[in-house]
């Protein structure tokens, strides 16, 4: 079996305090192969939010795949948004966490749909580069395992690409990912957990799930929560897990079987 860990939004210097130690603790005891970390670990890309993002991904016991989200640059300064906007995150998480990771069995590769500044009013917005996508798509041509892409922007949303989902270049990247072969694509953003599949040419699904917020209050209507894949001989099978009620702990809410 192979288990893999989704935790995304975490949005340090928003965090709803115990929800820390409460997610450290759930995931010590189901004891994921790999941490996958899809953007926004960090309220406005200050110093001190890194820094205690780093210390969270240094006291989990896996490898943490990872690349940031449109938090994760200097959201007030706005000169650092253009000349570097991911050089906090490089220097303050660059040794702890890594961009792809790859077992026996499954093979995990981040890609980047964040920018530090855009030429359009809400910056937030994703973009996803289709040259960026082939080349992730060529990476995982010869993988056997299972596939994995992690990216904080949707590419695939319920309702389609719109208002907050609107991610530039999406449509033509999830493409890029069926068409090649990608079993799983785990996005962040939206703080709303789904699971849509898309045909691939081989007849199977290729699944685009979103994650919730892992610890920040700005939960969006729903709760703070995580998701745990288990890809085993009968198939792979999501696994929500949610701290519900204000409660400083993490329990199941929901499993389902991924088909196709």
């Amino acid at each position: 079996m192979t288990r893999l860990a989704q935790i995304s939004d975490l949005h340090f210097g928003a965090e709803s305090p115990g929800l820390p130690d409460a997610l450290l603790e759930s995931l010590s005891a189901l004891k994921p192969d790999a941490v996958i970390a899809s953007g926004d670990f960090t309220q406005y890309g200050r110093r001190r939010e890194f820094d205690a993002a780093r210390d969270f991904f240094s006291a989990i016991d896996a490898p943490v795949i990872a690349a940031p989200g449109n938090h994760d640059t200097p959201y007030l300064n706005l000169a650092a948004r253009v000349a570097s906007p991911w050089a906090r995150f490089e220097k303050r998480l660059g040794q702890g966490v890594t961009p792809s990771w790859r077992s026996g069995k499954a093979a995990v590769e981040s890609f980047l749909t964040a920018r530090g500044l855009q030429a359009q009013l809400d910056w937030s917005l994703g973009r996803a580069n289709p040259k960026h996508a082939a080349k992730i798509a060529q990476s995982l041509s010869d993988f056997n395992g299972l596939k994995v892409v992690a990216a904080h922007h949707p590419l695939v949303a319920p309702g389609g690409l719109t208002g907050r989902a609107k991610t530039h270049g999406g449509r033509e990247a999830a493409e890029i990912f069926v068409q090649c072969g990608v079993d799983l694509v785990v996005t962040g953003h939206l703080h709303q957990v789904f699971a849509l599949p898309q045909r691939r040419p081989d007849g199977k699904a290729c699944w685009f799930v979103g994650a919730g917020t892992a610890l920040s209050h700005r939960t969006r209507g729903e709760p703070p929560s995580f998701n745990l894949f288990d890809n085993t001989l009968e198939g792979l099978s999501l696994t929500v897990y949610a701290a519900q009620d204000g409660e400083n702990r993490f329990t199941p809410i929901k499993t389902q079987a991924l088909h196709g």
